[in-house]
This record gives C-alpha cells, sequence and structure tokens, in this order.
C-alpha cells in the first residue's frame, strides 16, 4: 500500500508537498517502528521492496540496523519494567546479532556503551546514525574519487540546520513554498546535478538583480520571524553612525533589522550577509562554513567599532547556499525561539524559526539559480 502511494505522488504536481507527504505520511513511520522494534534480518525483505519503491520515487536509503539497536539501547529501562516478571533479563540474542553486525560495519566505532544496560548513551540513535553515515560518505569519497566542491558540498548538507528547509509546511501566507520549476532547482543544485556548464555564478554575482532580491527576501521573513515573535523591530532602520571606512565619511546607510532593546537595554543591528561555500575553492582545504564566517567576521571588523560607540550592539546575521548559519546567527534565532515559546507557543511546538528561516535562504537561492536556466529547463 505505500509503494503504490508513492507512486501516485507525481499527480500532484508539486514537489515540495510531494517530498513532505513522502517523508511524513507515505509508510515511513511504519516501516521505521518495524525497524525500531524487529530484529533487520527478519525486516529485509520488506525493508528491500520499500526500498524499491521509495528509490522510484526519490534516489535516497532509508533501511539500516542502527535504528533498532539505538532503540532497544534507549529503552532497556522500559523493557525491564514490562518484563521484570518474567523472568527475562539480559540482552537477547536479536539484539546482539545486530550489535555484532554494526560492529562489522563500523569498526572504529566505540560500542562499549551499548552493552550493559546501565551505560546506554543518552542519544543512541543520533551517534549511531552520525558514525553510520560518517563511514558511508568516507568510502564514496575514497570509491569514487570526489572532486574539492564534491566533498564541499557533502560537507555542507551535513552541518547542523543545512536540511531544515525539507521540513517546512507549504503556507503561501508565510511564503513557504515554492514553484515546481524553483522546488526540483534547488534540489538538483545540493544533489550536484548540473544546471549550467558553471552553476556557481548564480548564487554569488553581485551584479545580477536576483542577488539583491535573496538578501531581502530572506531579511523580510527574519523582520517577520521577529514581529510574530512579539519582539519590537524595525526594517532598514536608519543607523547613520555606520561609516564606510574607505570613505571615511557618514554613508547614511540603514541597518537591515534593528531589533529594540535587545541586548542589556541596547539596540541590536543585525546585518545580513549570504554567501556561497563553493566559490574560490581552488585546491585549498575545505571546512564547513569557512566562506560564512569569514563574511561574518568581515561585517564585525567594519561596523562593531561604529555600534559600539554609539551604544548599539551588532549582530552579524551569515549564512551559506546550503543553509549553514554562523554562530552568532544561531544565537540570534535560538533566542527567538525562546521568546516566540512563551509568548505565543508550547515549549514542546516544532522549531518553526530555523525551519521557515531556512526555507526562505533556499527560496531565495532557487530564485537566482531559475533566474538563469535555458527555457527547454524550465
Amino acid at each position: 500500500m505505500a509503494v503504490d502511494l508513492m507512486r501516485l505522488l507525481p499527480k500532484l504536481g508539486d514537489p515540495q508537498s510531494e517530498l513532505l507527504l513522502l517523508r511524513s505520511c507515505m509508510g515511513i513511520a511504519k516501516l521505521f517502528f518495524g525497524l525500531r522494534t524487529c530484529q533487520p534480518v527478519h525486516m529485509e525483505d520488506a525493508a528491500l521492496f520499500f526500498d524499491k519503491g521509495l528509490r522510484e520515487t526519490i534516489e535516497e536509503l532509508v533501511a539500516s540496523s542502527y535504528a533498532f539497536v539505538a532503540s532497544r539501547a534507549q529503552s532497556w529501562v522500559l523493557q525491564d519494567h514490562i518484563l521484570r516478571d518474567s523472568g527475562i533479563c539480559g540482552m537477547d540474542s536479536d539484539y546482539v546479532c545486530a550489535l555484532a553486525c554494526l560492529r562489522d560495519t563500523i569498526p572504529s566505532f566505540d560500542f562499549s556503551g551499548f552493552t550493559n544496560k546501565d551505560t546506554a548513551p543518552p542519544k543512541a540513535q543520533h551517534a549511531l546514525a552520525s558514525a553510520l553515515f560518517s563511514k558511508i560518505f568516507h568510502e564514496i569519497e575514497v570509491q569514487f574519487d570526489l572532486t574539492v566542491r564534491q566533498k564541499a558540498v557533502f560537507e555542507c548538507l551535513r552541518a547542523p540546520h543545512a536540511q531544515d528547509f525539507l521540513l517546512a509546511i507549504p503556507i503561501d501566507g508565510l511564503g513557504q513554498h515554492m514553484s515546481p520549476v524553483e522546488y526540483r532547482t534547488i534540489l538538483k543544485y545540493r544533489l550536484m546535478i548540473p544546471l549550467f556548464p558553471v552553476d556557481e555564478h548564480a548564487v554569488h554575482c553581485r551584479e545580477l538583480p536576483v542577488f539583491k532580491y535573496r538578501h531581502d527576501l530572506v531579511r523580510d521573513v527574519l523582520f517577520d520571524i521577529f514581529r510574530c515573535a512579539g519582539i519590537s523591530v524595525k526594517k532598514e532602520a536608519p543607523v547613520n553612525f555606520l561609516i564606510d571606512p574607505l570613505e571615511g565619511r557618514s554613508t547614511l546607510r540603514p541597518a537591515d533589522i534593528l531589533v529594540f532593546g535587545w541586548v542589556g537595554g541596547k539596540h541590536a543591528c543585525v546585518d545580513l550577509t549570504g554567501v556561497s561555500p563553493l566559490v574560490g575553492l581552488g585546491g585549498s582545504a575545505f571546512t564547513v562554513g569557512q566562506a560564512a564566517l569569514k563574511a561574518a567576521s568581515g561585517k564585525v571588523t567594519k561596523h562593531e567599532k561604529a555600534c559600539l560607540d554609539n551604544q548599539h550592539v551588532f549582530i552579524p546575521f551569515a549564512f551559506d547556499t546550503f543553509g549553514f548559519l554562523a554562530l552568532e546567527a544561531v544565537d540570534l534565532l535560538s533566542r527567538v525561539q525562546r521568546v516566540m515559546h512563551s509568548n505565543v507557543m508550547t515549549p514542546r511546538s516544532m522549531n518553526v524559526v530555523f525551519k521557515r528561516l531556512s526555507f526562505a535562504i533556499q527560496k531565495g537561492v532557487a530564485a537566482q539559480l531559475v533566474a538563469r536556466l535555458p527555457t527547454i529547463s524550465m
């Protein structure tokens, strides 16, 4: 049934909704429940069949034994409570077998915490998934002789918040919807499917009109997030003390967003900068977020002293085209999320702030890419 439903998804004609439904409603949750509760060998046929259907809809692998091991390790206390009068104790053969398979797959990982009920790690699935996917990435790197650009993209996609936009629910009123052309284009960009001979020019050239569109779109969404959280802000607020060091005089440049009384009663000037992490890679070593961090540092050098001298706080909000956020941006959004939880939502609500901002970044990048697509591709 789940595979049959997957095959019907293209009839929607909306790839954003198709991917969201595929992740949330096409039986994946039931498959994961099976993977967490049954020995992997007993789920092999079902997982292979499901995986084949999933690949036909989107090229992605979902079946792995780490979910079973992690779930069993984290639920030992509950198991003991349920089975306390049954005489069953210790690790069962299914768990031992699955653990042995994982040891063979990732021999460098320390499984000592998974062999004792008293030492099970609190975030077992996250730890195992991280180790397993790191091993997979290493094998891909060795077997396929990845280029510097491909390695950079892989690392970018593994960064915190890089995938948040995929979980954003399509809501036109919040700007959380892309056209089919835009959504397919941004997925191709992230999957390294060629779009044009030199595709990076489309996402970093300041001379293109859509570069300004991306900046303004992310700024407007960030401003609306502040407003919805009940935080007093002003967009494009005149801050006449910001000075161009080259000219040595006031340029009357407004702050992207001015947050009133944000730090110790002082107003905060938030300055947005979006960069492509793949520009000018050359043969040098690449680190995740390098471009965004460099941009943030440059903004601090240029504006922080002028802000401090005038009793304002300067906050660089730097991000890259794959969704990496500099530390200052993460701290800012985390605080906004806490304020939103206190004012308008429950503490258990979804992480809507990061999802919405992430979607705005990807929508802006998609607009830049689509603007340069050949007509035949659209």
